[in-house]
């Protein structure tokens, strides 16, 4: 007779997986961490296994999902299943077998249906209820940064793919806020019921399905093959001959290392080349066979518990990051771990000495995966580390809690923003940290924007200060002073605008050539921002809104003294050289110039730059340390190549 309490234990992991699915899918606002989820999934499975009973509403026969109140539902052609998972690469192998397999990247956002028609993009949709009916989220997706609107094949077809941030991206969109990963921020702004053009500017499509039709590709490379043609980019993937044996297996996926890639991924997916194969074994109710999943096994390592720094980002919300006894981790001395959340933290019941186990989530980030102790001992500080006003506890609408410091004069808070303000893709002063202005900020030296701009007269004083010598101080004064010549779009990504990133910066920038009075004059016409490129309506507002708010004023008015906006109006147009209206991608690092720098030099010529090489593609840009997979991707679709020597030559002309 099966145990009453194994029974019992069976429905209370359904109803925690259905409820953290919930937050995953339904809230984008995931409740636990990935490891604490397959954790109660496995336990679910080997339940099952032992009793012998699976309920009718087990998770671990149906594919997670749910649908958004407010958007409309579509069915999809064909089921989305999930695939089987492992953490076994001896899995892979067997999976294998003597068959050609394809390996290629997990990535960690929201999944997608892109539909084509008559050469046009027409619809996107979610993965949504079980995977059989999800949302239509065309009004959004179309603002992604690389959806092809329009493309070569005029049959009707569908197209299923990843929709993903960078973590790169994530640091601008981001700005401070609750959602803790690129995942949460990317699904939020899909789903959203009015477009966020700011975030979805920033998030990218990668296909790796083509569903409809079938009989257009007899393997996964054809399928590849054909949706680059059309001006997809692909997931990062790689085909294993068959019969090549273990070793080349396991070599094939070490080169999947997930610290190279610059988007969130979570393993690694193995599938039959041959597409008639694969479709021949057919599914289950969760997963098809044809493919299985492999993610990194976290292993986990025993330290020590030695307290809790606290940090306050400049939207007030403070960050909680674990310290612990240095313990190494894939080669790396891992000592801090971020915590994300004050509920995060009571969790773990903390205590000094404590022993505590850790790992690196998707062997990238540092993670506290449990405290063995659990002795409840420590309390966190009451009051602000930076300016000793009482903390508050603020708990966001799904119920997670988070200190805040409420104090407006914070120096934190400000030399955070004030840091913000100097970023590269902003005013670009070089040096100006949030730890150096706090000094400053301390000892009185900077206390808004503008002072910035006055530190040669107070050069002196500065020099008597601890911690500051001739050469850091001359530095700073001096790419103060040449970030006065500045580009409206520095300005107003510069100034903290909620919402505002380069890319829509630059496309107001763009649209009033470049000039604060034709911006400003705009401004208190109640010009509607919605109707520039990049531009969502929350921004439009939020624009309005910061103009007007006396307290900004206060900011960056006294600015308008210290800066000259730089006129774009006659900026290079098109047909003026020979980059002019060209696909452009560029690999490592040319004469020196940051990636940034390099993307506004040629959009200033008048170049369309893009990340990924495709038959669309004019030039390929090849600089120091270039990267092998662009440089093999451009020589096999006759892109023309052109060495820093040959750039800068076609510059000088």
């Amino acid at each position: 007779m099966v145990c009453i309490n194994k029974i019992g234990r069976m429905k209370e992991l359904i109803s925690a997986i259905s409820e953290a699915d919930k937050k995953y899918y339904g809230e984008d606002n995931p409740s636990i961490t990935d490891r604490e989820y397959d954790a109660l999934v496995d336990e679910l499975l080997a339940l099952e296994k032992e009793t012998g009973i699976v309920f009718a509403n087990s998770p671990t026969k149906k594919v997670g999902g749910s649908n958004k109140a407010g958007l409309e539902q579509v069915r999809h052609t064909k089921p989305m299943l999930s695939a089987k998972k492992t953490k076994s690469v001896d899995d892979i192998i067997s999976f294998a077998g003597n068959n050609e397999i394809m390996l290629s990247r997990k990535l960690d956002g929201l999944t997608l249906v892109l539909r084509y028609s008559d050469g046009q993009f027409r619809q996107a949709i979610t993965r949504g209820e079980n995977g059989l009916v999800g949302e239509d989220v065309t009004a959004n997706v179309k603002y992604m940064r690389n959806i092809p609107k329009k493309v070569k094949c005029k049959d009707d077809f569908e197209v299923r793919g990843e929709g993903v941030i960078s973590w790169t991206d994530f640091g601008i969109v981001s700005r401070g806020g609750s959602q803790g990963h690129p995942r949460n921020t990317a699904a939020g702004a899909v789903r959203a019921l009015s477009p966020d053009k700011g975030v979805l500017s920033h998030t990218d499509f990668f296909a790796f399905e083509l569903i409809y039709p079938l009989d257009k590709s007899k393997t996964k490379q054809e399928q590849f093959d054909f949706l680059t043609l059309n001006g997809f980019t692909c997931v990062e993937y790689n085909c294993v001959a068959a019969c090549v044996g273990e070793k080349a297996i396991r070599e094939a996926i070490d080169a999947f290392n997930p610290e190279s890639c610059p988007y969130p991924v979570d393993g690694i997916i193995a599938e039959y080349n041959d597409l008639a194969f694969g479709r021949s074994l057919g599914a289950t109710a969760h997963h098809e066979n044809r493919m299985i999943a492999l993610k990194w096994e976290d292993g986990l390592y025993e330290t020590t518990f030695r307290g809790v720094e606290l940090s306050v980002t400049r939207s007030g919300a403070v960050a909680l990051i674990a310290l612990f006894d240095p313990v190494n981790i894939d080669g790396a001395q891992v000592r801090r771990a971020d915590l994300h959340s004050l509920s995060n933290f009571e969790k773990y019941k903390f205590g000094i000495g404590d022993t505590i186990k850790v790992y690196k989530a998707n062997m990238i980030i540092p993670q506290v995966a449990e405290n063995v102790t659990a002795s409840g001992t420590y309390k966190l500080p009451e009051l602000c580390p930076c300016c000793g006003s009482k903390l508050e506890t603020k708990t966001s609408s799904s119920g997670v809690k988070n200190l805040y410091c409420p104090n407006e004069e914070c120096i934190a808070k400000n030399a955070q923003r004030i840091a913000r303000f100097c970023d590269k893709d902003a005013m670009n002063i070089d040096g100006c940290t949030a730890t150096m202005l706090e000094k400053l900020m301390a000892y009185g030296f900077v206390k808004t924007f503008a002072d910035l701009y006055h530190l040669k007269e107070k050069r002196a004083q500065i020099l008597t200060t601890p911690g500051f010598g001739f050469e850091s101080c001359d530095r700073l004064i001096k790419a103060a002073e040449s970030s006065r010549r500045c580009r409206l779009y520095q300005f107003l990504v510069a100034v903290g605008i909620p919402l505002m990133g380069p890319n829509n910066a630059r496309e107001i920038s763009e649209y009033f050539n470049g000039s604060w009075t034709e911006f400003e004059k705009a401004v208190k016409e109640d010009f509607c921002f919605f109707h520039i490129s990049g531009v969502s309506q929350a921004l439009s507002n939020n624009i309005i809104k910061w103009y007007n708010d006396e307290a900004q004023q206060r900011l960056w008015k006294p600015l308008l003294k210290e800066l000259t906006f730089v006129d774009t109006a006659n900026q290079c147009r098109e047909g003026d050289n020979s980059f002019a209206g060209k696909n452009v991608v560029v690999t490592g690092t040319v004469n020196g110039m940051s990636r940034q720098e390099i993307t506004e030099l040629l959009k200033l010529l008048g170049a369309v730059p893009t990340e990924s090489v495709s038959g669309k593609t004019s030039y390929l840009i090849v600089g120091e340390a270039p990267g092998a997979k662009k440089l093999s991707t451009a020589l096999a679709n006759g892109v023309k190549i052109i060495t820093e020597s040959q750039f800068t030559k076609m510059l000088s002309e």
